[in-house]
């Protein structure tokens, strides 16, 4: 450590040494190598592929773990700047065991990007569920398979992970807001420069005058006029005849589009330098837009010149994420969002114990019970309180709650606002988890705004998932890590105020 370091810095690495202490002492890293190896068994050929370069396999695999929870916590940060400061920090050195004696080797943007996806979603999971056990506040909560001491992460006062409250919000996606005729123009635009790829690459068809950077000039054209068009005195006639040029535009580019497809296919060992899966990357974006791009035709059309409403079922709300839902939740500055529902279970001191995003759109009262049943799966214990806000309330819930699950308190918000009243005032317990409700708001706050910069920016939604798979596991190391700190801290404080008395004594 420099001698006089801020103190940011110190701050910093007090936290990452204590991560890194966590990590070794709950066996996580030993973990993830096994299940590495285990998979690197399966896939080898003989005992010799195996066995070949067996150290140098076990150390990048910590070191990628290690990257993406660096990643993590540094909340977002590009790989670039990631790389940057791997190739510069010896105390980020220290942590990704990327120092050597001889040399230090940093990872490409590249090696970076694919450290996320080194690691499968099930060991990930295992390893979540795996921290948050080893932090558990009763032998109940354990795995005795896994670890028969009661705290091995070295916390006075384990987290009790036997309270879980619950909440749901919006996942926004890195998409534009949804206006019809942009989800037109940029179908179009996928299209030329797909074919641009194509003819940069040898394959050329006859185009018009200029190719595809004028048609890609015209396509700009034509969304900037659409853009202004609303502040036109015959701003809807106008809308309407840009747009039919608009479509007519559309249809051109799905011709050429086809064409330049079909003879990549045909030439593309011949007259191209582009491997067979590069090519086929390039056929699917071109065949997966050409496929959408009647449904935009339609959309635009029924929207701008019938004038008539579309079905959320049926809208594109993206062609680049499929699966973005309309969510309608009534919330103040967002009454609409766009994107897929994400629900999050925390226990009283923050950890997540449980995270689900979901494809479809349904009331959080018909997740809850499958909820409680994955929570109580991860920490290894039957909860024993569970709290909600109003969208999880609901008769049947609370019966079923009632009938099956009596060790079970029901501190969900009551829709009536007379029930409420009541349960406060009767019940002090309740109005006290309410009144803790209000963090979890802020969890997510933090999940979505700090880790993720307010939206994610992965493509997919599967890709999305082992982005928040990274962002709960490096959450929960950070809290846990920050409550270690706190306790060492008032530690040293009362040995201090223990030895002062003495000194004066003295």
């Amino acid at each position: 450590m420099p001698a006089r370091a801020c103190a940011n810095y110190r701050d910093y690495r007090t936290e990452l040494e204590t991560i890194d202490e966590i990590l070794q002492h709950s066996g996580l890293d030993d973990l993830i190598i096994e299940q590495a190896l285990a998979r690197r068994r399966e896939e080898a050929k003989n005992d010799a592929t195996y066995h070949k370069s067996d150290p140098a396999f076990a150390l990048r695999v910590r070191s990628e773990f290690r990257i993406s929870i660096l990643r993590t916590l540094k909340k977002g940060t590009s790989v670039r700047d990631l790389e940057i400061n791997l190739a510069d920090s010896p105390m980020e050195q220290w942590f990704c065991f990327l120092e050597s004696f001889d040399r230090i080797k940093a990872p490409s943007k590249s090696a970076i990007d694919r450290a996320k996806n080194a690691i499968t979603p099930e060991v990930l999971e295992q390893a979540a569920g795996m921290l948050l056990q080893k932090a558990a506040s009763t032998p109940d909560c354990y795995d005795p398979l896994i670890e028969k001491a009661l705290n091995c992460i070295g916390l006075e006062v384990p987290p009790n992970l036997l309270e879980v409250w619950y909440d749901g919000t919006c996942h926004s996606p890195n998409i534009h807001f949804p206006v019809d005729w942009v989800q037109l123009g940029d179908c179009c635009r996928t299209l030329l420069k797909a074919v641009a790829t194509i003819r940069h690459h040898g394959v050329i068809n006859r185009m018009p005058k200029g190719g595809t950077k004028q048609l890609l000039h015209d396509l700009n054209q034509l969304s900037i006029a659409l853009g202004n068009a609303r502040r036109r005195k015959d701003s809807k006639r106008i809308r309407k005849k840009v747009l039919r040029e608009l479509k007519t535009f559309a249809r051109r580019m799905a011709r050429h589009a086809r064409v330049h497809r079909d003879l990549l296919e045909k030439h593309r060992s011949t007259r191209t330098d582009l491997s067979e899966a590069q090519a086929a990357l390039i056929q699917d974006r071109i065949g997966r837009v050409l496929a959408l791009l009647p449904q935009a035709i339609k959309q635009a059309h029924e929207r701008i010149i019938g004038e008539r409403r579309v079905p959320n079922d049926q809208k594109i709300l993206s062609i680049y994420e499929p699966a973005v839902k309309v969510i309608k939740r009534g919330k103040s500055g967002a009454e609409v969002e766009y994107g897929n529902q994400l629900l999050i279970g925390e226990n009283r001191d923050g950890l997540i114990t449980h995270w689900e995003l979901f494809e479809d759109v349904r009331v959080d009262s018909g997740r809850l019970l499958d909820a409680l049943k994955k929570t109580e799966d991860t920490v290894g214990a039957p909860l024993q309180r569970v709290v909600g806000d109003k969208g999880f309330s609901d008769e049947k819930i609370h019966a079923t709650l009632a009938r099956e699950r009596p060790g079970l308190t029901d501190h969900i918000c009551p829709r009536s606002p007379a029930k409420l009243s009541e349960k406060k005032k009767n019940d002090p317990e309740f109005g006290e988890s309410q009144t803790r409700r209000s963090q979890t708001e802020g969890r997510i706050a933090i999940l979505t705004n700090n880790y993720q910069k307010g939206r994610s920016l992965s493509k997919g939604l599967e890709s999305q998932r082992q982005e928040l798979r990274w962002v709960m596991l490096g959450h929960n190391l950070r809290k846990l890590a920050q409550m270690l700190i706190a306790e060492r801290n008032a530690r040293n404080a009362r040995k201090g105020r223990a030895e002062e008395p003495r000194k004066k004594a003295a």
